[in-house]
């Protein structure tokens, strides 16, 4: 059986700073479906992404969680952050996000990609190498890519047959990438965010 954490926070006003890719319409769309077709599996009640908020991060700069001072945290991370995302992005072709799998954790129902360009990871390693982490906050090592699709809106016990089900379903969405993005998320999951900078690629 899983055991399923319900999430508290969902719709409610928070701060925090992500790296993300640009994602089309028609990947929201692709993902919707996917969305529809295991919800129709899922036997207690989910928090499902609605299409605007789908997104995929990169790195977390900053997270919803920790009690420090987050705006003078943005004032001393931006420039470098900006600096580094420009560098690795002028010149670099765009990018094909491959998802293939839906993996259910205890915490979300999530797709997962492959990105053979290697330009996700190296962002990864210039902010892991040169952003030093929030005040009280160890780094965080972000070795996966995927988009979260729902949540749990309350604690549950999932027989491992319905799990196996959502996670045998049919995936594949290859989702073009034609900008990086710095994004600012004031309502979460990303319900609402304010684009900070965008890096064009390609």
């Amino acid at each position: 059986m899983l055991q399923t954490i319900a999430d508290t926070i969902w719709g409610q006003p928070c701060l925090a700073y992500h790296v993300q890719p640009s994602l089309e319409p028609e990947t929201r769309e692709a993902f919707a479906e996917v969305q529809r077709a295991f919800t129709a599996l899922w036997p207690e009640p989910l928090h499902v992404g609605p299409k605007h908020g789908l997104h995929v991060t990169i790195y977390p700069l900053m997270t919803v969680w920790g009690d420090y001072d987050k705006d003078a945290y943005w004032r001393q991370i931006a420039p470098r952050i900006r600096t580094i995302l420009e560098e690795l992005c002028t010149g670099h072709r765009a990018l094909d996000l491959r998802f293939s799998g839906i993996k259910v954790t205890n915490t979300a129902i999530i797709a997962t990609a492959a990105e053979d360009s290697g330009l996700i990871a190296a962002i990864r390693e210039r902010i892991l190498r040169e952003i030093p982490p929030p005040p009280g906050q160890k780094p965080i090592v972000y070795d996966l890519i995927h988009s979260t699709l729902a949540r749990y809106r309350t604690k549950g016990s999932i027989p491992d047959e319905v799990v196996e089900r959502v996670e045998t379903q049919p995936l594949s969405i290859v989702a073009p990438v034609s900008r990086i993005r710095l994004v600012r998320e004031t309502v979460f999951p990303c319900l609402v965010t304010d684009e900070l900078a965008s890096f064009q690629l390609g």
